[in-house]
């Protein structure tokens, strides 16, 4: 049985539609989902004032911001009843969304197949291989 749901989101089109389908699951099972983001600070820009790299920061923490405001607002448009929350947390993302669903025991985690840093993951592995691998629960990937 599904009774809890753990949905990353990065902003990206995969996620957008992880989201949708997490939603038709939860509704399904009356499920709870937690919306997950994860901030990973690139590498800080080698030239500018601190001031210019403090609103680089800040750019990243808004966009996050956003992109979670935005899931909610969806969820709470689409199921006004469902039992939803959001988390911001800041790492490697396929590391703090394992961590995650371990710590909250998820039954399940919806997530797109790729985010948004395509040449960064091509090079390194992609978040959702490597939760694929390391997963503590069933896997749901949405192409």
């Amino acid at each position: 049985m599904i009774k809890k749901i753990l949905v990353p989101v990065d902003g990206s089109e995969h996620a957008e539609r992880a989201l949708d389908s997490a939603l038709d699951l939860a509704q399904k099972y009356s499920a709870e989902v937690l919306i997950l983001t994860v901030v990973q600070y690139g590498p800080l820009p080698s030239e500018g004032s601190p001031q210019s790299i403090n609103a680089y920061l800040e750019a990243i923490d808004d966009f996050h911001r956003k992109v979670l405001s935005d899931a909610l607002e969806k969820v709470k448009k689409t199921i006004p009843g469902l039992k939803v929350s959001t988390k911001s947390d800041e790492g490697y993302p396929a590391d703090k969304i394992i961590e995650t669903a371990n710590e909250d025991e998820f039954d399940l985690i919806v997530m797109g197949r790729r985010g948004r840093g395509h040449l960064r993951h091509t090079l390194l592995g992609s978040v959702s291989d490597r939760v694929a691998d390391l997963s503590p629960c069933a896997l749901f990937l949405i192409k």
